[in-house]
């Protein structure tokens, strides 16, 4: 019953508007990040499977942001999200099939402190995308472009270095629908990243 009112005790002071009066502040901040796709199979569904393509290489990608701290909690993010390109060999090298995306998101992070100086919590955003697909073979290349817009999320960590700065660390999961394809793009993403207070 105690554990029970005193965690009622700290939500209430979380969300309380004394809380977001007292930590209101603004942030930015950027990333690089470790994309790993799901390119070959992307490529297999589109062309029904006729040919075969090799697993994509991870590539570096980074994202840039500004926010808003509402309390010590929950921040709010707006920002632009460059993904590492794709590309993965079609036919055992024969071809290639390539694919880069960027784009604009809103996120919000729920930021829970284990001690005074290390956060851990999560990440749900909408992310806007960019997204042209390439195809290159011995007769030449083609692409086509299309944006699609989804859901994100993932876990996010923060160490304070001082009361303005931190370094941050995450993990996100992206899926993006395409026309006519019924496998969805799909990034895993690994990022470390530098965030200021003011």
């Amino acid at each position: 019953m105690k554990k029970s009112l005193l965690l009622a005790t700290t939500a209430a002071l979380a969300f309380s508007p004394l809380a977001v009066q007292a930590d209101t502040g603004f942030l930015i901040g950027a990333s690089v990040a470790r994309d790993q796709s799901n390119a070959d199979d992307f490529f297999e569904d589109a062309v029904n499977n006729v040919a075969d393509a090799d697993s994509a290489d991870a590539d570096m990608g980074g994202d840039v942001y500004v926010g808003l701290a509402a309390n010590e909690i929950f921040t709010f993010r707006f920002g632009y999200r460059k993904f590492g390109d794709a590309e993965a060999d079609v036919l055992g090298g024969i071809g290639k099939f390539e694919v880069e995306t960027d784009g604009f998101y809103v996120a919000a992070d729920a930021m829970f402190p284990l001690t005074p100086s290390f956060y851990v919590g999560g990440t749900l955003g909408i992310q806007d995308a960019d997204i042209t697909f390439r195809v290159r073979g011995p007769g030449g290349s083609d692409s086509m472009d299309d944006d699609a817009r989804d859901f994100f999320y993932g876990l996010r960590a923060a160490w304070l270095l001082s009361e303005q700065a931190g370094v941050t660390a995450s993990y996100s999961r992206y899926a993006f629908e395409a026309d006519d394809v019924s496998e969805d793009l799909e990034y895993d993403s690994l990022a470390v990243g530098l965030e200021y207070r003011f």
